[in-house]
């Protein structure tokens, strides 16, 4: 099989003898440093507050994080997420190899779907949440953050017929959300975006340039993430927020992002989970297949899946304006039965949303506790997630 390669000292056809496989280089894979995005050119020139993820520089916001978020819900954001990590998996072993380190039953996958997808350590706690592409048996893509993913898929692809490749600094990731981005969008992509069901990819071009689409996102509105291959990145973003400008699109930044995904109850990795948790815990017990062979952790998932988890996830609907912070302690009468995750101030209901580990016997609904806030205490109500359109109406549109 020939697998092409651009970096120096890559291997040049899979290896039986070491039992190394092949591995195309990318440099040094250290998570410090401080890069521009592809898109930076149009960004740049406009945004002038910025956070760094996952060794980016990324917009925080550009007029108002609550003017962006209503943006998204009325019209259209149009986000660099860059830094949304392209994992590509390749080879006659890509499927078997995936299939045994993932809970979910990837045999299942047609070409061009997408699976919301985890990894679990053998302890069974979680690598990293990702969205899983499948192009055919012998490629996918694992487009994940800044966990240990592509270290641990190499770990596991030992004398396996594979390539690991990370994308991080070779495509960069642009995401068009809200109820109005397919016909904004369609108007400079070559696919008929009405053909591409939810949770499923096609390549296309946009504006003139080569991209994979995914219908997609981080906000649960209707939307789609653009995977571009850097040369074209600048060129593309330019044309398409010339575009989508006039319609009432706005640039948007990460904090108008993660106002729309806590009323969603879109889980962040390293924020409101990590390799301390397993699937059960924060609500992805469905993840976890019981009758499919094999794969990492089976044992130990299954059996968490059976039994009642000591702490886990779930939503507070906060009393007033005033959000609590990641790490404010949550009580009941006095006893500690939780911390804080996330939280925010949500502009569609007005009042303070938080997701929190709480212990289990405080997680049923309409359970009333205090949040220690500071020198403040803040009443709460534990609720269901999602907090809004908890049917995914919206993203399925």
């Amino acid at each position: 099989m020939d697998v092409k390669r651009s970096a120096p000292f890559a291997r040049t056809e899979f290896a039986s003898v070491t039992g190394v496989p092949p591995y195309a280089r990318t440099g040094m894979r250290s998570r410090s440093g401080l890069k521009r995005t592809a898109f930076y050119p149009t960004i740049g020139a406009v945004a002038t507050d910025f956070k760094l993820h996952n060794t980016y520089l990324k917009p925080d916001y550009f007029t108002d994080p609550v003017e962006e978020y209503w943006a998204c819900r009325r019209i259209a954001g149009l986000w660099d997420v860059t830094g949304e990590e392209v994992i590509e998996i390749t080879g006659p072993d890509a499927l078997p190899l995936l299939d045994s380190l993932v809970p979910r039953d990837l045999t299942r996958m047609k070409d061009g779907q997408c699976y919301y997808a985890i990894m679990c350590y053998d302890h069974g706690g979680i690598v990293e949440d990702a969205v899983l592409i499948r192009f055919s048996a012998e490629k996918f893509w694992w487009v994940g953050g800044p966990g240990q993913s592509e270290l641990w898929l190499y770990t596991n692809a030992v004398g396996r017929r594979v390539t690991i490749r990370s994308h991080l600094d070779t495509i960069h990731v642009a995401s068009i959300q809200g109820p109005k981005s397919r016909e904004i969008l369609q108007a400079v992509c070559s696919a008929d975006l009405s053909q591409v069901p939810y949770y499923w990819s096609v390549e296309a071009q946009v504006c003139g340039a080569p991209v994979v689409i995914s219908r997609t996102g981080y906000t649960a509105e209707l939307g789609y993430d653009i995977y571009v291959p850097i040369e074209h990145g600048a060129r593309m973003f330019a044309d398409l927020w010339d575009h989508s400008r006039p319609s009432g699109v706005k640039l948007s930044g990460s904090k108008a992002l993660n106002l729309r995904r806590m009323e969603a109850s879109i889980l962040n990795f390293g924020q409101d989970f990590d390799w301390q948790h397993n699937p059960v815990e924060i609500g992805l017990g469905w993840m976890v297949n019981e009758t499919k062979g094999d794969y990492r952790a089976k044992d130990l998932l299954v059996a968490a899946k059976k039994a009642e988890p000591e702490m886990q996830l779930a939503g507070l609907k906060v009393v007033g304006t005033e959000a609590p912070v990641d790490g404010d302690r949550i009580v009941i009468e006095g006893r500690d039965v939780g911390y804080i995750t996330s939280a925010t101030l949500s502009p569609q209901f007005g009042h303070a949303l938080a997701i929190a580990f709480l212990r289990t016997p405080a997680t049923p609904h309409g359970t009333t506790v205090e949040i220690l806030a500071g020198e403040r205490r803040l009443s709460a109500t534990v609720s269901p997630m999602p907090f809004f359109d908890p049917e995914r109406k919206l993203s399925k549109a």
